[in-house]
């Protein structure tokens, strides 16, 4: 079936009984039973797998395929032949059977790079060993590299991934301020941006301009609850400095619940409740809050003097 110029893109992720297996280790990861298609330009690509399913550490083949079990990755292009690759789980170990306009043939050269880039797309878009890739990749080239990649993906849910293990490499404070933003602008998915950047505050120390970059993309997410949640816990840290406290109650006036910009008001360290700088921003958020209930609870914890 040829798909010609219908211009629309739809992916479907059927979790039959898991869509992605996540194991200890990157020996016993892989994908169980899924089914995604993608539909863009005409062009059409679909992987189906019916077990686990474990790829090389150098992502160029199949290592394992459940006895039993199979996946198939197709795709059809305008102006190329139909293709398709099935890769069966045996007793004796993989075999593999690759397909051309649905006749079995022997792959030549251009039907083996096309082999390696759909088993690339795949691995990429189903996050099997995610963060062992990630690690990988900024081992061979460094957090620019882990960048690139994640720049191949689609997935806000698998992008995440990746952003996340790159945060928790032992990176330059100007490297991670670089990963927050680029993590603020590529995932588009609010729940996933909260939680990559919520990443951040696992660390025992974190610089001014790491925390500066996290409050910044932190302005980009949409959701009111994801928002608040994120800047309530970069308040609760101990170590919370002035400058960011200044930056988390600006932000919160980007949130349009104000049940929400309240208890980020509430989450306020008491201690600078007496700073005039912070409580100069304290009030103009304040201002932003149409509910009674809400600004009176919050205004009740200025002292007089700042009331």
């Amino acid at each position: 079936m040829r798909y010609g110029s219908r211009r629309r893109t739809t992916t479907y992720a059927l979790a039959l009984a898991a869509a992605l297996l996540l194991a200890g280790t990157a020996a016993g990861q892989g994908t169980t039973r899924m089914h995604s298609e993608t539909i863009h330009d005409g062009h059409r690509s679909s992987v189906h797998t019916t077990g686990e399913v474990r790829f090389t550490d150098d992502d160029r083949d199949v290592a394992y395929v459940e006895p039993g079990a199979r996946m198939v990755i197709e795709e059809e292009a305008p102006g190329q032949p139909e293709r398709r690759v099935e890769y069966r789980g045996t007793s004796g170990g993989v075999r593999r059977g690759f397909f051309r306009d649905g006749r079995e043939a022997a792959p030549d050269g251009a039907d083996e790079a096309w082999i390696r880039r759909a088993l690339l797309a795949a691995i990429r878009e189903s996050g099997v060993n995610a963060a062992e890739r990630a690690v990988r990749i900024y081992r061979r080239g460094g957090a620019a590299a882990v960048l690139d990649e994640i720049r191949q993906i689609g997935s806000d849910g698998v992008k995440s991934r990746y952003y996340a293990t790159l945060l928790r490499q032992p990176l330059r404070p100007a490297e991670t301020a670089r990963v927050l933003r680029d993590a603020g602008d590529r995932i588009g998915s609010d729940g996933d941006k909260q939680r990559t950047l919520a990443v951040l505050l696992e660390r025992r120390s974190i610089s001014a301009g790491e925390m500066e970059a996290m409050l910044d993309a932190a302005g980009r997410i949409g959701s009111d609850g994801d928002k608040a949640r994120l800047l309530i816990q970069a308040l609760a840290r101990g170590d919370v400095g002035r400058e960011t406290v200044l930056d988390a109650v600006r932000t919160a006036r980007g949130i349009g619940s104000d049940g929400d910009k309240a208890r980020v008001l509430g989450a306020v360290p008491a201690r600078y409740l007496r700073d005039r700088a912070v409580v100069g921003e304290y009030r103009a958020t304040l201002r932003t809050i149409g509910s009674d209930g809400d600004r009176s609870r919050a205004a009740s914890r200025l002292a007089g003097d700042f009331r």
